[in-house]
């Protein structure tokens, strides 16, 4: 997916914010969780989680443009 999801006006609601701050605390208190001894199975639903937690953290960041390599080379 490469285009935005939510506009510069959603990215600065209360809501957004709000949301932004909660997914943070979580992604936190889950890394501190991952540094602890943990067996495969749960270090793998672990980093689910925290990659899902990320996924939706970016849905507030800017996305660099992709330019296709073929586009790029066109006169």
């Amino acid at each position: 997916m490469t285009e935005r999801v939510l506009t510069e006006q959603d990215r600065h609601s209360a809501c957004w914010l709000k949301l932004k701050a909660y997914y943070e605390e979580r992604l936190a208190l889950l890394r501190v969780q991952n540094d602890a001894d943990l067996n495969d199975m749960d270090t793998a639903k672990l980093r689910g989680r925290i990659k899902e937690i990320r996924a939706l953290l970016g849905l507030g960041e800017d996305k660099p443009v992709i330019v296709n390599d073929e586009d790029r080379f066109k006169d």
